[in-house]
């Protein structure tokens, strides 16, 4: 289940809901990575990455919202694009606790209910609930500033076993048509707090 693959990967998310500049035309996954920046052109935002991390190959890949059971597709016009995965590590070395960021958007009016970055977010709350994994939500919904625009928080917690522990912090901005979710995921708090400084990078324009 893809659920499962993204909740395993280190990440985190955060949302918006004031209106927003219209991005521009094209496919939400255009981007690039330059220098350890990573820009996407239709959104309009940009991310540093830290020297060393491993990163995705960029390409128009599509994927389903968290939780979502629908199949993945390489249309451009698709509900569900991840734009950009990285990590500390290489994700084919199977390595247990490599944090990690994940960004994907998503179209609101593909999610039932949806009106806002906060029902988005809630939404997401209810399918790690509901779901097999160990996730569940450690406060309320929070606003916060993400790269100079309102957004919204919501951080998880799991024991996945008896040595392992799990964190993810999601925050989650509306862009245009659009739900923006930058997703941190570690082993602990700490390490949540350390990926943290990726968000101090995300500006948009």
């Amino acid at each position: 289940m893809r659920l499962v693959r993204l909740l395993l990967v280190p990440v985190l998310l955060a949302g918006l809901t004031a209106s927003c500049r219209r991005p521009k035309s094209g496919s939400p996954a255009d981007g690039r990575l330059v220098g350890g920046l990573y820009t996407n052109l239709y959104f309009n935002f940009t991310v540093g990455i830290p020297a060393g991390w491993s990163v995705g190959e960029l390409k128009t890949t599509t994927a389903p919202l968290p939780g979502s059971t629908r199949v993945p597709s390489m249309n451009p016009q698709a509900a569900a694009h991840q734009l950009l995965m990285a990590s500390e590590h290489p994700v084919a070395r199977g390595i247990a606790n490599n944090p990690s960021l994940l960004v994907m958007a998503e179209k609101a009016a593909a999610v039932p209910g949806v009106k806002n970055a906060k029902d988005y977010l809630a939404r997401i709350s209810q399918m790690m609930t509901d779901s097999p994994l160990a996730y569940r939500p450690i406060n309320g919904i929070a606003d916060v500033q993400l790269g100079g625009i309102p957004a919204v928080r919501l951080d998880f917690s799991a024991q996945l076993n008896k040595q392992k522990t799990g964190r993810q912090g999601y925050l989650v901005c509306q862009r245009d048509q659009y739900m923006l979710s930058f997703i941190l995921s570690g082993p602990t708090d700490a390490e949540i707090k350390r990926l943290e400084q990726l968000l101090q990078t995300v500006k948009f324009y």
